[in-house]
């Protein structure tokens, strides 16, 4: 029993001890407290700083609100200014209209492929094909200073070298109700084909015609015009007096031309100015009729020029357009020996919608030369060119229009085109006496 004994006490003992050490690990309640108060300081401390940062984002966005309105009160001390898209195209304006700023990009593509009976290489068959930038314009247009002073400035890149060229440079001022005076560098007014825009074109170009005695010749010319009428107005009519035909970028001095007249009416029977632009009757929702008459009289070095045009635009909501037109030059050389020349042409064009976005077309353009020209071994006095093609407007249901199209075209030119003042190459034709086929497709981005 002692020898139990002796081991069971030194037993309860270690435990007795190891119970005392767990009992003296535990937390006093003073400890706790101790514990409990730091932690409702660093809490404390925690809102303190939450607060301060509150306060510091409360001052930002107060400061923040408060320079809107030092902006806004700026703005509208000035009239305000506004900017969007609209119409198609970006813009800048003041809130009461007296400052606007419309930027403007015009960007053909085209591919080519010519094929051509070459009468000047000894009536040898000739077939190119190839890609090219047609044209690539930029513009700025608006108003300044008043709503009735508007503006344009337009330039264009070379598509056979990259050479920019000034082509609009001019202000108009709306003196009254229905009469303005426009000064500077614009198209001449006199053909309607040349003044409807490259842009808004039924084929891939202007007709054969156009270029040879219409608006090829004229082009862009610096002066004054005086001009009547709106948009309320079934009347338009245009007036000039210029430096003669193709006299843009040219100083007061230029010796190639004297000075030159010119003058359009046009007469809307019904329908609105606004389809009048283009010669697509794409989204023209009320049949339009209009005639219209031109003459150019200009004096050169031994040289008097006078171009007349008559001409008609029909368009209907069914989706069907037509244009045509008569064209006359007359030139009397002023040289002892020498007989007046008159030549003329007629272009008739015809396009119909299938859908919002498919249209097809054909054209028709003729030129008759008073004398027979020579190419090579052969001449001729008359030119025919005949087109068949296809318009597709991108965008839902063809929306894109102008803006965003493609078009395709065949032509061909049973006796060949003269190049007598250098357009062919815009309308990638070749200068030859014989038959050429030439196929054009074009993608047309407008901004």
């Amino acid at each position: 029993m002692r020898e139990a004994n002796r081991w069971t006490v030194p037993a309860l003992l270690a435990i007795g001890a190891g119970s005392t050490v767990a009992v003296a690990a535990e937390p006093t309640q003073q400890q706790l407290m101790e514990q409990l108060q730091a932690l409702q300081a660093k809490v404390q401390a925690l809102e303190t700083q939450q607060k301060a940062s509150n306060a510091d984002v409360a001052a930002t966005i107060d400061s923040i609100l408060r320079d809107a309105e030092r902006r806004s009160a700026m703005f509208a001390e000035t009239g305000g200014i506004t900017a969007g898209h609209e119409d198609g195209k970006f813009f800048i304006r003041s809130a009461d209209g007296a400052y606007s700023l419309q930027p403007g990009l015009q960007f053909q593509f085209r591919g080519v492929a010519n094929s051509a009976d070459d009468a000047k290489r000894g009536d040898s068959s000739s077939t190119d094909t190839g890609f090219e930038v047609r044209r690539l314009k930029f513009n700025f247009a608006g108003n300044a200073i008043t709503p009735d002073l508007t503006y344009k400035f337009q330039w264009e890149a070379d598509s056979d070298g990259g050479e920019i060229t000034l082509e609009d440079a001019w202000v108009k001022y709306k003196m009254a109700d229905r009469w303005a005076v426009q000064v500077g560098q614009f198209k001449d007014p006199t053909f309607h084909e040349e003044l409807t825009s490259s842009s808004a074109q039924l084929a891939v170009e202007r007709s054969l015609a156009n270029e040879m005695i219409g608006g090829g010749v004229t082009d862009y010319l610096q002066g004054v015009a005086v001009i009547y009428g709106d948009k309320a107005d079934p009347m338009m009519i245009t007036g000039t007096i210029n430096d003669g035909a193709n006299s843009d970028n040219t100083t007061y001095q230029d010796e190639d031309s004297y000075w030159g007249v010119s003058g359009r009416v046009d007469y809307k029977l019904m329908g609105d100015w606004k389809a009048y632009r283009d010669f697509t009757a794409k989204g023209t929702t009320e049949d339009l009729l209009v005639v219209g008459a031109g003459v150019f009289y200009g004096q050169a070095p031994d040289t008097d020029g006078l171009l007349l045009t008559v001409d008609a635009q029909y368009e209907n909501s069914g989706g069907l357009g037509a244009y045509g037109a008569l064209l006359v030059s007359n030139v009397d050389p002023n040289t002892p020996g020498q007989d007046t020349v008159t030549d003329w042409g007629f272009v008739g064009q015809v396009g119909y919608m299938l859908n919002p976005a498919w249209e097809v077309f054909g054209r028709y353009s003729m030129v008759k030369f008073d004398e027979e020209i020579a190419i090579g071994a052969n001449s001729e006095d008359t030119f025919h060119e005949l087109s068949v093609g296809v318009n597709y407007y991108l965008g839902n249901n063809g929306s894109a229009g102008h803006r965003a199209k493609i078009t395709v075209d065949l032509n061909y030119l049973p006796n060949g085109a003269p190049d007598e003042g250098g357009g062919l190459k815009g309308l990638n034709y070749v200068e030859t006496g014989e038959d050429q086929i030439v196929l054009r497709a074009q993608f047309q981005l407008l901004l």
